[in-house]
């Protein structure tokens, strides 16, 4: 299915991420309760940001906090562009810095107001599926 730009334009919420190994395991990318938001704007800019649904709150942070914080949350942006079902990042902006400068493709099987996104992770082996749903507005 080719996608059109306004096929992705505007704001997703995560409903579920979770990677599968070679043996068809499922593992939970961000534990049970993941959070996050993708958006596309019309002029080819995008930001996502993901997290752990049961990040802690802390008033007086330490810094095993502030760590776990930081791990427990992943946020970055950049320039879009869609090409057949395929969705290009180029990142040029993010919590981590290693990712300033690489591009994610994901693969989308667009259901209307719910998208699977499915890539390589960061390992290169596994395979990272991402399932957003459109905001209501």
């Amino acid at each position: 299915m080719n996608l059109s730009p306004d096929d992705l334009i505007g704001v997703w919420t995560l409903e579920a991420t979770y990677l599968i190994d070679d043996e068809d395991n499922q593992t939970p990318a961000l534990g049970d309760n993941p959070t996050g938001r993708i958006l596309y704007t019309t002029d080819g800019y995008m930001v996502a940001m993901t997290g752990y649904g049961d990040r802690q709150l802390s008033a007086d942070a330490s810094d095993a906090d502030k760590a776990a914080a930081f791990d427990s949350f992943m946020t970055y942006s950049g320039r879009w562009s869609v090409s057949g079902n395929v969705v290009t990042h180029e990142i040029d902006h993010a919590t981590d810095p290693n990712w300033v400068g690489s591009s994610r493709e994901r693969t989308i099987d667009h259901q209307g107001d719910r998208m699977v996104f499915s890539g390589l992770s960061g390992d290169g082996v596994t395979r990272a599926i991402i399932i957003w749903r459109r905001a209501e507005g």
